[in-house]
């Protein structure tokens, strides 16, 4: 039982995707898992996902199959309603094969198990906000399937005692377009999803900007590129660190790492070295659900400059931990970066601010204990 005073917690977690993998929703649901498990009110775990399972390798006719798959097959099953069909009975067939817990948290809504135990949910973004900024395989859909789905998630928040939106961005999304009432909206938090200490920081003075990121397109590294370049043409020492992959740019001044496998031996460590060398992080997405890569550079010590967009103005506390640009221009990217890397005195104090911030605020421990709280009082309500 957690330190709260109260019903005991026995929670079934139900997880679109391994619950212990570090691949579903980048390993945030193994962070959020594993603090609840800390707390002791987790009765069972499992995922309800079969072959479908997008962050699963799968067997080689499966991968092959996704390969090849040009047209967005797979896809497209997934998000049927056949798939959502399925992935509901394994829902159902998991919790018959668990008795003993008395409520429910999914992480994922693509089921919806029917319980007589209170049901909760737990999502960065809703399918509402992922449908209107036309990203992944919404970017394909027509407009009634993109009404389905919000149908179906609309269907799970109505029939939760609360929802857990990872943040108020994401919350007011589940009240207007959703039409949750306020008092079964609980915001979550969310926390970095790598398992080691961060490493002592660096010299701020090596004018290094930082990015991170699997998408380079959707992250807005060409904008921070085209900013870097008006950048050294008054601080030439300034530097573009690209990692998590290789946009094909070989120019003085852009250095390519290319993808760093945090699964790999060394593989975090890699990653954390390159948060301690950084001067500044720098993200500039056209779209994000969240952005837990910026938690974790100020964890890092790393001040972060981010749009006025999604949930970044509620990460990043402007002119404290980093900065909140207005709009998309590389020449007003370009003199914020440059403010920043010409006062490493600033920088440092930033980056100790943005360390503090992530400890006190925005953890998976933290996370998982308001989660606690708020099932321990439904539950003593009941």
């Amino acid at each position: 039982m957690g330190a709260d005073a109260g019903p005991e917690v026995r929670l079934l977690l139900l997880c679109a995707g391994d619950p212990d993998g570090d691949r579903p929703f980048s390993g945030s649901a193994r962070g959020l898992f594993r603090a609840l498990e800390r707390r002791g009110c987790v009765h069972a775990k499992a995922n309800v996902l079969g072959w479908t399972d997008p962050f699963s390798r799968g067997l080689l006719p499966v991968r092959v199959m996704r390969k090849l798959d040009r047209l967005g097959i797979e896809a497209a099953y997934r998000w049927s309603a056949w798939s959502w069909a399925r992935n509901t009975q394994r829902a159902q067939a998991i919790a018959a094969t668990h008795p003993g817990f008395n409520a429910v948290l999914m992480y994922g809504t693509t089921y919806h198990p029917r319980v007589d135990v209170p049901l909760y949910c737990y999502m960065d973004a809703t399918s509402a906000q992922v449908a209107s900024a036309g990203a992944w395989e919404f970017a394909r859909f027509s407009e009634a399937k993109k009404q389905q789905v919000i149908g179906y998630q609309r269907a799970i928040f109505e029939d939760c005692a609360a929802v857990f939106p990872r943040s108020q961005w994401t919350a007011r999304s589940v009240r207007g377009d959703y039409g949750i009432p306020e008092d079964r909206v609980v915001v979550g938090g969310a926390g970095p999803n790598y398992s080691i200490t961060p490493l002592p920081h660096e010299d701020y003075g090596q004018q290094r900007v930082l990015f991170v990121g699997g998408e380079f397109e959707r992250k807005g590294g060409p904008l921070i590129v085209e900013a870097v370049r008006r950048v050294r043409r008054t601080l030439p020492n300034a530097t573009l660190r690209i990692v998590g992959c290789d946009p094909g740019i070989r120019e003085p001044g852009i250095e390519v790492v290319g993808r760093i496998d945090r699964k790999a031996p060394g593989g975090q460590e890699a990653l954390l070295r390159e948060f301690a060398a950084a001067s500044v992080f720098c993200i500039m997405s056209e779209y994000e659900p969240f952005g837990i890569v910026v938690l974790e550079a100020q964890h890092c010590g790393v001040p972060c400059v981010a749009p006025d967009r999604f949930a970044f103005p509620e990460i990043v506390r402007h002119g404290e931990t980093g900065m909140i640009v207005p709009n998309d221009d590389a020449d007003g990217l370009a003199a914020t970066l440059a403010a920043l890397l010409e006062n490493p005195a600033r920088l440092e104090t930033m980056g100790r601010a943005g360390r503090e911030w992530v400890e006190n605020e925005w953890t998976w421990d933290a996370a998982a204990a308001r989660i606690e709280a708020r099932v321990r009082r439904d539950l003593a309500g009941a």
